[in-house]
């Protein structure tokens, strides 16, 4: 009699195993819910770095901004507290404040330090929208506006794909349908950020409605441009992300860029999953911050800079959001990359600051609260 339960069992297991994708059961094997350390499970590609480093400087003033500032916010029941306590809750690993070129705060928390990876999560996006402008520049596609068929021909005999351009994929409003609940392990993002077959998915999906009808946030149009990438350059996309970024701004250390897969069919997760040094991430803030120039060398041109970090509500596009850089407020001329649970990449030109956050699973998260968190911090820094 118990032999036959254990086999009843086992068949339910089999069986219930079958019913769900094989991304669903790697997601709950791992936890279920993404992490910092979700990288180390998945397959690589190393970014090169090459000296010499570009390294910001260390304030010589103690500017002491731990202590100094302070941060309400009523939505976490944080009353007063010091930046420095502030910057231990909520699951922060790394905060950086850098203005003018200059560290004038810097804090980690749970074991990381200054030379340890953080994982970007959906603050890569703004990677791959730089490296399309750098590709635009260099007359490897002709324009934002080309239809993605031009570029992406197995795509041609998918009803209605053709009227979808490069520029829809950077605003995200592409019609393309794909799921994005976060803590749903049977989403397709979540089948994209656990997934190893993510050439096949990308063949297989369909249109919810034609382009520029309205906006979806997708991990999809992202990946997109990243094959896209692949197809311009005839490599990967590290490899293009190494030779016009990571060198010429003179990373710290080399970076890591997750695959879904290990084999010949293996393509970078473009919508997530960088891996670098938080001072690196700053850097992408810096290059933005001066036009697109790195110390007399024009990396991006001024103009996709200055498209991308304003708004541009045409087709349907959100007026905060423009090729994959969230916009405002609009009162400071802020920009940012945000990426799940509250990494950041926050740029206040007005004051030339940068602050960098990095935090881990955090199910409260809400991307406006740190935005005002931002805020409140600059607001005090009176220098």
């Amino acid at each position: 009699m118990k032999s036959k339960k254990l086999f009843k069992y086992f068949f339910l297991v089999v069986l219930f195993c079958s019913l769900i994708s094989c991304d669903v059961f790697r997601s709950l094997r791992y936890g279920g819910i993404p992490s910092q350390s979700d990288y180390k499970h998945f397959p690589q590609r190393v970014v090169n770095n090459e000296g010499p480093a570009y390294n910001f400087y260390k304030s010589n003033k103690k500017y002491q901004l731990g202590t100094k500032i302070g941060v309400i916010n009523k939505d976490f029941n944080s009353t007063n507290v010091s930046l420095d306590s502030f910057a231990t809750l909520h699951k922060t690993v790394t905060f950086l404040i850098i203005r003018n070129d200059t560290i004038v705060y810097e804090k980690y928390n749970k074991g990381y330090t200054s030379n340890s990876f953080v994982s970007s999560f959906s603050m890569a996006k703004p990677f791959i929208s730089t490296l399309i402008g750098i590709a635009i520049d260099e007359g490897k596609i002709k324009s934002e506006n080309d239809f993605i068929v031009d570029y992406l021909p197995e795509f041609k005999d998918k009803i209605g794909w053709e009227k979808i351009t490069i520029k829809n994929l950077l605003q995200h409003t592409s019609g393309i349908r794909f799921t994005d609940r976060e803590l749903d392990p049977a989403s397709d993002n979540a089948e994209f950020y656990w997934g190893d077959n993510l050439r096949d998915r990308m063949l297989n999906l369909t249109l919810e409605c034609p382009p520029n009808t309205k906006f979806r946030y997708s991990s999809e149009n992202t990946l997109l441009l990243g094959y896209i990438i692949e197809k311009i350059t005839g490599g990967t996309i590290s490899k293009y992300l190494e030779d016009k970024i990571w060198k010429p701004l003179g990373m710290e250390a080399p970076a890591a860029w997750s695959l879904d897969r290990k084999d010949d069919k293996a393509i970078e997760k473009s919508f997530c999953c960088l891996q670098a040094r938080a001072i690196d991430f700053a850097k992408l803030g810096r290059l933005y911050l001066n036009g697109g120039d790195w110390n007399g060398k024009q990396i991006v041109s001024k103009k996709w800079v200055e498209y991308s970090t304003h708004s541009d509500p045409s087709g349907n596009n959100k007026h905060f959001y423009n090729n994959n850089w969230g916009i405002g407020p609009f009162k400071y001329g802020s920009y940012f990359a945000v990426g799940l649970f509250g990494q950041y990449l926050y740029m206040y030109p007005e004051k030339n600051i940068i602050i960098v956050r990095f935090g881990d699973t955090e199910t409260s998260y809400h991307p406006n609260y740190w935005q005002e968190v931002f805020l409140q911090i600059i607001d005090q820094m009176e220098f």
